[in-house]
């Protein structure tokens, strides 16, 4: 099959694996902390999310693993299956009352969630050139499932209903299904594997101090992943504390998520044509700006609004452009080790700012947090800009 065929064939793939992937997440996650509540109380609404991303976090390093030893459509094949896993769990757990289950099930839905990350480094081993608008592409993808997820809910409910199962049960149906599709896609359309020859083919430890810029990139990616999840996961609860009507908390976030996914392509073009240090310095200062705001105005709804917006953007530039980065600089034989290390700092990062983020909101304030926001950032830039000196 000539390239430009077999790359438009492969991307398609990937798309629609991350649509189908994005859709799951999208209906169960949301559906997860229902769930969670119901069975252990509300302070363990917040489990959903956090086990998810630790979940996702120590599924990334073996799922990279398998990238060396079988390619790109077994790895993202295998995360898929055991998000399957999850949701089976989930599903049981509903069924049962056993709430030890559901945890069980969150973790192995992190698998899924590993998939979903990993999909943007499959879409760069496509091309040697315009990976940034290969990664871009792939994440703008998941802006449909994560959209249409959440309006599953009442769907998802009737089904459930329909088919006897216990409240909240109905989502992780949809998510089996929509997982199950994804894999038969990788099966049938990602052929020949894109993985390149020499991919993890390394024989040494894989030392990521070794390779400044690829260290660069997976500390940017973490500190904004931080950022995203610690403002972010506070936010409904911050503005219904000061009096902001639901439909503007829903219309908020909404914005969020749509900075974060729907202008990708525009950044994966900037990081083409631009360069990378570009895209992931004017991500990193959006993000900046969204947190600086906040520091005096975080009362003003829009004001939080325009904060939410920034924040969403600036997470996707910094996303799709360290993503570019990364994938440029590391040795191919390095490759899948070093994208794996990448996601594992970034989840791991992002349940640490939730779980962060519940205690200094609740104690201090949404200020608070948007000052740890902005120290974080500023010293990041200040040991990355020594660090590009020092090389």
């Amino acid at each position: 099959m000539p390239a430009p065929a077999y790359t438009r064939r492969a991307l398609t793939a990937l798309m629609i694996a991350q649509v189908m992937a994005g859709l799951g997440h999208g209906v169960t996650f949301s559906m997860g902390a229902l769930l969670a509540a119901d069975l252990a109380g509300t302070m363990w609404g917040g489990s959903a999310a956090t086990v998810t991303s630790v979940g996702a976090g120590v599924w990334a390093i073996p799922l990279a693993r398998i990238v060396g030893v079988r390619g790109r459509r077994a790895s993202l094949s295998t995360g898929l299956i055991l998000g399957m896993g999850g949701a089976l769990l989930a599903l049981a757990s509903a069924e049962t009352r056993f709430f030890p289950l559901l945890l069980l099930g969150f973790f192995l839905l992190g698998a899924a969630v590993a998939m979903n990350l990993q999909s943007r480094f499959a879409a760069a081993d496509l091309t040697e050139e315009n990976q940034g608008r290969n990664i871009s592409l792939v994440v703008w993808s998941t802006t449909v499932g994560a959209i249409l997820g959440p309006n599953l809910f009442a769907p998802t409910e009737a089904l459930g209903a329909v088919l006897g199962l216990q409240p909240f049960a109905g989502a992780y149906l949809v998510c089996l299904v929509a997982q199950l599709v994804a894999v038969l896609v990788l099966q049938v359309m990602l052929r020949p594997d894109p993985t390149p020859v020499a991919a993890g083919k390394a024989t040494g430890p894989v030392r990521v101090s070794e390779h400044p810029v690829v260290f660069s990139a997976i500390v940017s990616i973490a500190i904004a992943h931080f950022a995203m999840v610690a403002i972010m996961s506070m936010t409904a609860v911050h503005m219904h504390g000061h009096g902001a009507s639901m439909t503007l908390i829903g219309l908020t976030i909404s914005f969020h998520v749509g900075g974060m996914y729907a202008l990708a392509p525009v950044f994966g073009l900037l990081s083409d044509k631009a360069g990378t240090p570009l895209t992931i310095g004017l991500g990193i200062a959006m993000m900046l700006i969204s947190a600086l705001i906040l520091l005096p105005f975080s009362q003003v709804d829009s004001v939080v609004v325009v904060s939410l917006l920034l924040l969403g953007v600036g997470w996707s530039a910094t996303l799709v452009g360290s993503s570019a980065q990364l994938t440029a600089a590391a040795p191919v034989e390095l490759r899948a080790a070093l994208q794996g290390r990448s996601d594992f700092s970034m989840n791991i990062a992002g349940a640490l700012g939730g779980v962060v983020a519940g205690p200094v909101v609740s104690v201090w304030g949404m200020p608070a947090m948007a000052g740890l926001v902005v120290v974080l950032i500023v010293v990041q830039q200040l040991w990355a800009l020594r660090a590009r000196r020092s090389v």
